[in-house]
């Protein structure tokens, strides 16, 4: 566990006195885009369109998780760039979800914690020797943060994910993870885990478009809401973020 992680959270919460974390994932496929020179064009047009986003919520969100589908559409360099750009106002999570043997979770991780993350995700059904504690022990190392993936928001998570969720707390929490990524659409989820485990942060993707109203995880127990399309895509993110914060604070 990352003292410096938590700590850095909780310092950022209390400066914009705001409990939202941006889940960045903008919508485009440059691949589609078949001139190397104006796929290179498109990159740096997103990217410039996050930078100005990110300045925008400046004061109105407490962090920043980048999932999958920008890293593969931008590349490590441009978020690189993101991350710096913003540094001073942000945190920055790593939406991996790591899935694989400890050796090349390092190996991922070290990559992604040099770009200039934060934190990292990483699911816990893969264990913790030889796999989540690879990841924990870098993290440490660089004073980054790991959050295990415990739950997920989605209906077919429901399936079996979350039915296993008493014992991927146990394995995320013997790895030392400095938190949980559990699902705002399953609250249920949320309390059970805050009565066993008070001291581990909460994520909780899954508010807005996925269905869950806006402050209802935080009322449940969580630290943080992760709120993407419902900030990103309106048609003014800074009047959005600032309505949420509205209800939020109620």
């Amino acid at each position: 566990m990352s003292e410096a992680f938590v700590k850095q959270t909780s310092e950022a919460a209390r400066k914009a006195n705001s409990r939202i974390v941006l889940a960045l994932d903008p919508v485009f496929n440059p691949y589609e885009i078949k001139l190397h020179e104006k796929r290179s064009k498109e990159r740096l047009n997103v990217r410039t369109g996050v930078q100005d986003l990110l300045a925008e919520l400046n004061g109105l969100i407490t962090g920043v998780k980048i999932g999958l589908p920008a890293i593969f559409g931008l590349g490590l360099d441009h978020i690189e760039e993101i991350i710096k750009s913003s540094r001073e106002s942000y945190f920055f999570i790593c939406d991996s979800k790591m899935a694989d043997i400890g050796h090349i979770n390092r190996l991922v991780a070290k990559q992604l914690f040099e770009v200039g993350f934060d934190a990292l995700i990483v699911h816990a059904a893969i264990g913790n020797k030889e796999a989540i504690d690879q990841v924990v022990k870098l993290a440490n190392e660089k004073k980054k943060g790991v959050l295990g993936l415990c739950a997920m928001s989605h209906p077919g998570a429901a399936e079996h994910l979350n039915k296993y969720l008493d014992e991927l707390l146990d394995i995320a929490t013997s790895a030392e993870v400095d938190g949980f990524v559990l699902p705002a659409t399953y609250l249920e989820l949320i309390t059970r885990a805050k009565k066993t485990q008070s001291s581990k942060l909460v994520f909780t993707p899954g508010v807005g478009t996925q269905g869950a109203p806006f402050g209802s995880a935080l009322k449940a127990g969580a630290d943080f809401e992760i709120i993407g399309r419902s900030i990103a895509q309106a048609p003014s993110p800074k009047e959005k973020a600032k309505e949420i914060l509205e209800v939020m604070r109620k």
